[in-house]
């Protein structure tokens, strides 16, 4: 082997250069190594946060598109049900006008003893078209409307009419109304039992007579029926109300001795009854067990 290039001053000249060369970039790498080390860690930092900062972008934007699309069904549903509740009102409004209006006269005076402050909202509850069926469904009662209170439960059988009542007359008022006789027999009434009559201008010349007694005793049984089927502690109290036709003329003269029954007539006799009687009574209820009432009347009433 020939060893002369190892001595020869070029050869050492370049291996002393390219040691120098090497010695430098060691030098400088060492130097420099903390600095890249540093670089390299901001740059993967930086990367995490670009990482971060788009998925929480991205989880921010999906739930602001889950609390749009949340906010548009509830809308969709609020607006649904209100467009439902009009159209059951408009069939109910159809189907019998004053059976509607009394229930609106009702939720009215709820809403505004509870907008007033004199009631709680489950201090009271209105139903309307409650069903009681017999054991074999071939008698079923139907209640136009209920009214839960903490004071006690009313139900009401409403009549939309116009003219002159006589309530609760019977042959010892014919000395005092003697026309009257002559339509208790033309209808055939018992004379001994109280009747209640009502007279309508049919035309110019003419007035029709119809009477409601038979209902007065439908309505008493329905709410004895109501108290047994829900094993009531207290009686149910019947009322009758008689709903003007379009607020025209109309007049009651009561005869009545029967305390069993209320029969009132006109929007403000029935609020003044419920403000008057049923918020100043002795309490009967708790509101659980209205809630309990209720529960069950919708349970038999799906």
């Amino acid at each position: 082997m020939n060893t002369e290039i190892f001595t020869d001053p070029i050869f050492i000249a370049l291996a002393a250069l390219l040691l120098i060369i090497a010695i430098a970039f060691l030098v400088y790498y060492l130097k420099h190594r903390n600095k890249v080390n540093a670089i390299q860690k901001d740059y993967t930092k930086e990367k995490d946060n670009l990482v971060e900062k788009y998925e929480s972008d991205n989880e921010a934007q999906r739930l602001e598109h889950k609390k749009e699309v949340s906010t548009l069904n509830e809308k969709y549903h609020n607006e649904t049900t209100l467009l439902n509740n009009k159209l059951s009102s408009l069939r109910q409004f159809t189907v019998d006008k004053g059976e509607y209006l009394t229930d609106l006269s009702l939720i009215q005076l709820k809403d505004r003893l509870v907008r007033n402050e004199k009631i709680r909202e489950t201090d009271m509850y209105i139903l309307s078209n409650v069903y009681l069926p017999s054991r074999n469904y071939t008698n079923t009662r139907k209640i136009d409307h209920l009214v839960l209170t903490r004071t006690g439960i009313y139900l009401i059988d409403s009549k939309y009419w116009k003219g002159h009542i006589l309530h609760g007359v019977n042959e010892s008022n014919f000395e005092a109304l003697p026309y009257i006789e002559s339509f208790f027999d033309l209808l055939e009434l018992d004379k001994s039992q109280e009747q209640t009559l009502i007279f309508e201008k049919s035309d110019d010349k003419n007035v029709s007579v119809n009477y409601y007694n038979d209902t007065i005793e439908e309505t008493k049984v329905s709410a004895e029926k109501l108290k047994n089927i829900f094993k009531l502690q207290y009686d149910v109290v019947p009322m009758i109300y008689f709903n003007p036709q379009d607020n025209g003329n109309y007049s009651i003269s009561n005869y009545s001795t029967d305390p069993s029954i209320k029969v009132l007539v006109g929007e403000e006799e029935l609020e003044n009854f419920f403000m008057k009687y049923v918020f100043h009574g002795r309490f009967q209820y708790t509101v659980k067990d209205l809630d309990e009432i209720a529960e069950a009347i919708f349970q038999l009433n799906p």
